[in-house]
Formats: structure tokens, C-alpha cells, sequence
């Protein structure tokens, strides 16, 4: 045993890259909901930043170290704590057998990550082990994690150096309310026009139905003028669809493949692991953009980021 769950907190599960070629027989990517924390904490710990790590929602969990490691945790969890001791966020800890490792509830946003230097055993599908929790594959039995568990990992051949802790001005800041930035869906045009407006000038409050699959939005009802019975088309992870209640959905990283419901929006690459971190109850304002700008805000924003983190990928 190398890491025994106390107490596992909601939908907690491994999670990683998405998964390669899945469209080919029609599986959501699934990987982690918020990809840059995830990209942070294996870092932190000497790893690609697509390894597998513990994706932690909204509650607080609580772990049992079997053999010494180094864990890095980051994300929207309120603290990191080591037999009860405080530790930094965004930091390598070195643990010991024995350690109880405790991360605490998100107050803001909605989930964490924690990576250990080791390589968690999990099951293979399609060139990845992130857990499609729908379908019960990959990860730790298919599953989310329950309390009891054990899991084992492998030692890297060698320990890598120890990272330095990330610059705070480099810190994702969790909050509840999020700008994110859209292009036009394939069916924008099927908004009224006073709708098409309404879309970015409301605030959209995020609904109870908000999962890995998908976040209900609420706000003043859009309304569609296209044809509301649409052949099922493709969809992904950050298209937002308008279903006749005229009320968004905003497609997670679980989302099915294809929908029939007018795509109206598309959250642009750059800010899709911000979808990871919204919780009921917070809030989001779309900011529409062009393609083009979409394209280049991605490539800043790998910029910035390899100056710290080294070799990056968002999905």
C-alpha cells in the first residue's frame, strides 16, 4: 500500500490527460476538469503535467502515506495539511510512512490537486488512465475513490530535484465569479438577436446541475428563432448549448460526444480549465472574441506559463 484513503470526499479520482482517439468510438475525453492545476502539481513534483493525480471536488479529503514521496497540491482546496501541521499550497512537501495528509474543503471554486512523485497503477484505455466515472473505466477501478481504498503508485527510477515553489504572481486566483472568454457557436445564429446580446452583458448564475458532465446556467431565457429539433452534431468539452428552456449548458470534460441542441458558444482553449473550477452558486460573465484572438491569447498564455512550468498542454 502506498497511499490509503481515510476519507475520500465527494467524486473524488484519478485523473489526467484526456484520452487519445476517443472520438473514434464516440467517448467523451474525460482528463482532469481543470487541466492547468493539474499541470502545476505534477510540476511541482517533478512530472509531466498530464500524470495522473488525485482530483479532489468541494469536500475535504483526508490520505495515509505508505512510503516516502513528495506531494505537490494545488487548486481550489482552502489548506494542505501534514499531521495537522499547515504546509504551503503550490509547493513540493516531502512525506514520510506514517504521514496523514489532509487537504481541506473549497471555500471558492470547486476542485484540487494533489500529485505525488510517484506513478499511480491504474488501468489503460485508448492512451490514457483518467477515470470516466459514466462508464466505470480507467483510473482505480473505473470509479471514484471510497473510503478504505488503497492505492499503490511506482517510484520514479530516479527522485527528481526538487522544484522551486511556484511565484504567487504565477498563482491561479480561485474565485466564484469568472470572465470567460467564448467564440461564436456553429448555431449562434439561431439566437434572437436581443438574446445573442443578452448572452455576454448577463451574469449567468451557475445551477445545481453541475457536474463533470456538464454546468447548468441560469439568467433570462434565451430565445432560439432556428429550427429547435436540430440533427445530433458534434460537441466538446466547453460548448455551450441552448435547450429549449432557453437556459445554457455549459459542456464539461464528461460531456457526451455529439448533441442536438444549437452550440451557441465555444469557451476558447485558453480559459477551458476554468470549467473545472465552477461550483453552484457562483457566477460566470462570457466575453465574445474572434477566432483569431482566441488562437493568440492560447499562445501567450504557453508562454507565460513554460517559463515556470516548462513543456505544457491545455485541452
Amino acid at each position: 500500500m502506498s497511499l490509503h484513503v481515510i476519507k475520500a470526499g465527494l467524486q473524488s479520482s484519478l485523473q489526467g490527460v484526456p484520452y487519445s482517439g476517443h472520438r473514434h468510438i464516440g467517448m467523451p475525453a474525460a482528463g482532469a476538469a481543470d487541466c492547468l492545476s493539474l499541470a502545476f502539481a505534477n510540476h511541482l513534483v517533478g512530472k509531466e503535467y498530464g500524470a495522473l493525480a488525485i482530483e479532489i471536488t468541494l469536500d475535504d479529503a483526508k490520505f495515509s502515506i505508505g512510503k516516502k514521496s513528495t506531494l505537490a497540491l494545488a487548486g481550489a482546496s482552502s489548506f494542505l495539511r501534514i499531521n495537522g501541521s499547515d504546509q504551503p499550497k503550490y509547493e513540493a512537501v516531502a512525506v514520510k510512512p506514517g504521514d496523514i495528509v489532509h487537504i481541506g474543503s473549497a471555500k471558492q471554486g470547486c476542485r484540487s490537486y494533489l500529485a505525488l512523485s510517484g506513478t499511480f497503477c491504474a488501468q489503460s484505455l485508448l492512451g490514457g488512465q483518467s477515470t470516466y466515472l459514466p462508464a466505470g473505466l480507467g483510473g482505480f477501478s473505473g470509479r471514484s475513490l471510497l473510503d478504505g481504498d488503497d492505492l499503490d503508485w511506482t517510484d520514479p527510477a530516479t527522485m527528481p530535484p526538487p522544484t522551486a515553489p511556484m511565484p504567487a504572481k504565477l498563482q491561479p486566483r480561485i474565485t466564484n465569479d469568472f470572465i470567460i472568454r467564448i467564440t461564436d457557436g456553429p448555431e449562434c445564429d439561431w439566437l434572437a438577436p436581443r438574446s445573442k446580446a443578452n448572452l455576454t452583458e448577463s451574469v449567468w448564475e451557475i445551477g445545481n446541475q453541475t457536474s463533470r458532465m456538464g454546468i447548468s446556467l441560469n439568467g433570462r431565457p434565451l430565445q432560439i428563432t432556428g429550427s429547435a429539433n436540430m440533427h445530433s452534431a458534434p460537441a466538446f468539452s466547453g460548448t455551450v448549448q441552448c435547450p429549449p428552456n432557453g437556459q445554457p449548458f455549459l459542456l464539461g470534460p464528461d460531456a457526451q460526444t455529439t448533441g442536438g441542441y444549437p452550440r451557441i458558444a465555444q469557451v476558447i482553449r485558453a480559459d477551458r480549465h476554468l470549467i473545472g473550477q465552477l461550483r453552484p452558486g457562483g457566477r460566470i460573465q462570457f466575453v465574445a472574441i474572434t477566432p483569431k484572438r482566441a488562437t493568440e491569447i492560447y499562445r501567450e498564455k504557453l508562454v507565460q506559463l513554460t517559463r515556470w512550468a516548462g513543456n505544457i498542454h491545455l485541452w
